[in-house]
């Protein structure tokens, strides 16, 4: 801004509405990315639930699943994009939203063990 200004200050003043607009835009970039810093998903086993709690743009969730009815199903919507739901019940899941689509099969199996996993 203070550059705008001082092409502003030597007659080229049509130069201070795109500067603020380009401040403004920095502003709302900044403030979107703060809210999504603290965005994280866990996935657990507590006795015999798997416990999905999750934060997304300030809003936490945390559900249970009982392991021996959960169900773990993936959906291809493109050739590059998928999707990973658990449920049961009726309730179903998105996880692994912060996934890069390579990593989510590894994390589908990675449920899949988690589900497997025989008690003591």
């Amino acid at each position: 801004m203070s550059i705008a200004v001082g092409f502003a200050a030597y007659g080229l003043w049509l130069v201070l509405p795109y500067a603020g607009l380009e401040c403004l835009a920095l502003a709302l970039a900044y403030f979107w990315l703060k809210r999504q810093a603290n965005d994280f998903e866990m996935i657990y086993l507590k006795n015999d639930q798997i416990i999905v709690e999750s934060s997304f743009s300030g809003t936490r969730q945390k559900v249970a699943f009982s392991r021996y009815w959960i169900q773990v199903s993936i959906e291809q919507l493109k050739a590059n994009r998928l999707k990973i739901f658990v449920g049961s019940h009726g309730n179903r899941l998105e996880v692994g939203r912060l996934l890069p689509s390579a990593k989510k099969r590894d994390l589908m199996n990675r449920i899949k063990l988690l589900i497997d996993v025989q008690s003591f």
